[in-house]
């Protein structure tokens, strides 16, 4: 009866996963395990329904708890499918917590069950896992390395890249030999986003042209649109901006059939940026207003920055200042609303470059800009505040200029005299480089983001700790009878069958070898963390230290070896009755 109980609401709550309503299923499936269960199938079940709906709640220390349960449970059961299942589990975690080195000795392990099975499916798996979190981390160490302007670690990140080209390949032939169409295409088209990283941009279009051929016998649009997306992104970079507008421009079409508006909105503007840098100033115009149209409907205020900047941008390419104006006063607008700097010196520069290329055409009294709406379909209301050369001074929305005087016939006096030393501010801003149409690669337009077939996450983890701790106090647990169970859910009756499973022969090195595998996750994590020592010793120094490590080392290891035999269970011994 508690098995059928435990049973229907583990049932009820999979069925709340389903239609995505995971703190309703969360809720029910621990009723479940307080009602408790002895069947190690439902509970491993049961831990990995929950470690999955935690992660898609984002809450990966409570994922990785009941993942650990999970592949614990596994263990117990000498199911070596299930252990693989669950170290994928726990490396996809690893990998969205941005902590890849754990990501990878888990999803290694994986491929050590899939190839001691000899199972062709599971090994394609744990190959393509293995390659996405070598392209994350080569993503993250690349960040890092134009940041800090760090050669080393560019070396890290291509080294990463070629690793995951690596496991990428072996992945495809394993699909090729099943057959298996899906996982073929997967496989191009993240080949052609990890080339595109290692900037070999014709191995990317080769590779990205075969998901194109591929999604086309199937007729799957999303998959023709980001093969084409991405095959333009390629061309871009190669400066071969007709065959890039080409690809854009279907990528746009098809993404308009499909109806998805950000995909619409995205693909416009890629489709803008292109135009303009291929001189076609007025055709990209359109697509800019259609992204902004998008962006508005959506109420994407980061977008319709993009969107005011590149269009005032645009028509100061076509010497329209006033109508760059406007949209240049909306993008500082909105610049202010998202608190984006860098957008605000842009906007700064490009103030700066209208007003020097005829300034008593664009104001009035030297103080208020004139602007013309008629370039917007749907034009903003603008506050006369806004118009005045005194808003752009504005580094974030609560800013008022600094000794603005508040006497209201004061501040025209106050702004005149401002603007000659706020037009020779802004003027040594600008970069040389910032005059020429080919500013919007580096303001507007940025191809070399991330392809679209694979998703990273990269916050950091101490997640290891959660797995050790959780396995040594299970193992303390065991001890007493009367303490809390070694696995949540586990009814008494379980309890008992549990002992004998440890106290079996075969099983005497369970909980140990599980122990000593994920603590190489915790020693790499620590190793990571270790600071340098000083470079200048004393002398006799270094061979006194050596002497105290391994001093240190052969105590640790006597306490271990004691703690651990301690904290075996056995089961009573139980006194023969007297005649």
């Amino acid at each position: 009866m508690q098995d059928r109980t435990c049973y229907k609401l583990t049932q009820e709550g999979e069925r709340l996963f389903r239609m995505q309503k995971y703190e309703q299923g969360i809720d029910l499936l621990k009723k479940a395990l307080e009602v408790g269960t002895d069947d190690f199938s439902l509970l491993s079940a049961i831990y990995c329904q929950l470690g999955n709906a935690h992660t898609m709640l984002k809450d990966y220390e409570q994922a990785l708890k009941f993942h650990t349960y999970d592949i614990l449970v596994e263990r117990l059961l000498g199911n070596k499918q299930g252990e693989a299942k669950s170290c994928a589990n726990l490396g996809n975690i690893f990998k969205m917590k941005g902590a890849y080195n754990d990501a990878l000795t888990f999803t290694f392990k994986q491929l050590e069950f899939a190839e001691e099975l000899e199972d062709k499916i599971l090994k394609s798996r744990a190959y393509y896992n293995i390659a996405t979190i070598y392209v994350e981390r080569g993503r993250c160490t690349k960040l890092e390395a134009a940041e800090e302007k760090n050669d080393a670690k560019n070396v890290e990140a291509t080294s990463d890249f070629e690793n995951a080209a690596k496991y990428f390949k072996l992945n495809l032939e394993v699909a090729e030999k099943l057959e298996d169409a899906l996982t073929m295409g997967r496989c191009y088209g993240s080949l052609g986003n990890t080339y595109y990283c290692l900037g070999d941009y014709d191995q990317s279009i080769h590779f990205h042209n075969l998901r194109l051929e591929l999604s086309q016998q199937y007729g799957d649009r999303a998959s023709m649109r980001r093969a084409h997306a991405n095959i333009a992104n390629c061309h871009a970079l190669k400066s071969n901006m007709p065959l890039a507008i080409q690809h854009y421009k279907t990528a746009y079409n098809l993404a308009t059939e499909i109806g998805n508006k950000t995909e619409e909105a995205q693909m416009a503007y890629s489709l803008a940026n292109a135009l303009y840098i291929g001189k076609e100033v007025q055709k990209a115009i359109t697509y800019f207003q259609r992204h902004l149209k998008i962006a508005r409907s959506l109420e994407d205020i980061s977008g319709q920055l993009r969107s005011y900047y590149s269009l005032a941008l645009s028509f100061n390419n076509l010497s329209e200042r006033r109508k760059a104006l406007y949209f240049l006063v909306l993008a500082k607008r909105s610049s202010l609303q998202v608190n984006d700097t860098s957008a605000i010196t842009d906007i700064d520069n490009l103030l700066s470059e209208i007003l020097e290329a005829g300034q008593e055409d664009v104001l009035i009294d030297d103080i208020e800009l004139i602007i013309d709406e008629s370039a917007d379909p749907a034009p903003a209301e603008i506050e006369h505040r806004e118009l005045r050369l005194t808003f752009f001074q504005k580094r974030n929305i609560n800013d008022r200029p600094v000794n603005t005087p508040e006497d209201p016939l004061a501040e025209d006096r106050y702004e005149k005299e401002e603007f000659f030393d706020m037009l020779a501010k802004l003027q040594s801003k600008r970069m040389n480089d910032q005059r020429v149409d080919a500013s919007v690669l580096n303001s507007n337009l940025d191809f070399r983001v991330r392809q679209t077939d694979t998703e990273p996450d990269n916050s950091s983890t101490d997640g290891s700790e959660v797995l050790i701790d959780l396995i040594l106090n299970a193992q303390e647990r065991r001890m007493d009878d009367q303490r809390a169970p070694f696995l949540p859910g586990l009814n008494p009756n379980g309890q008992i069958i549990l002992r004998r499973m440890n106290t079996d022969p075969g099983n005497e090195e369970l909980d140990d070898h599980l122990v000593e595998w994920l603590m190489r996750v915790q020693s790499q994590r620590l190793d990571e963390q270790r600071s340098e020592l000083p470079p200048i010793k004393p002398e006799g120094q270094e061979e006194l230290d050596k002497k105290k490590e391994e001093d240190v080392t052969a105590i640790v290891m006597r306490m271990q070896a004691g703690r651990l035999e301690d904290q075996r269970a056995h089961l009573p011994n139980i006194p023969t009755s007297k005649n």
